[in-house]
């Protein structure tokens, strides 16, 4: 993850916290945190890589999204496309014989004629 300003304005935010030994981040820092994870998370980055990032459990993003954000979303939509169809294959044998650029079908045959 390639750390944006927003990114470094946080961090050291959440450090001065640490270092002072705060029991609790204020509601304003979490709500800013919070903020920016769910940007991230619209993204696609995945929420370990958030929570590296910030040096935050990953629980914790996701309660504090929760809480001053949008509502954590379990699934996403996605475009599903049909797979190009499958011409040829390769294989490789227990034996180590390598046959390629062979219809599935004939690989099986192939495979079933020395099992």
């Amino acid at each position: 993850m390639q750390p944006d300003r927003e990114h470094r304005d946080l961090t050291r935010k959440l450090a001065a916290f640490r270092r002072r030994g705060a029991a609790r981040y204020p509601t304003k820092l979490r709500a800013q945190v919070a903020a920016w994870v769910i940007a991230k998370r619209d993204r696609g980055q995945w929420w370990t890589e958030i929570s590296a990032a910030l040096g935050i459990p990953t629980q914790t993003l996701v309660r504090w999204a929760a809480t001053f954000g949008a509502p954590v979303r379990g699934i996403k939509m996605v475009e599903v496309i049909d797979a190009p169809p499958i011409d040829t294959v390769t294989i490789v044998t227990s034996i180590g014989l390598r046959v390629e650029g062979v219809a599935i079908n004939a690989a099986i045959a192939i495979l079933r004629g020395i099992a």
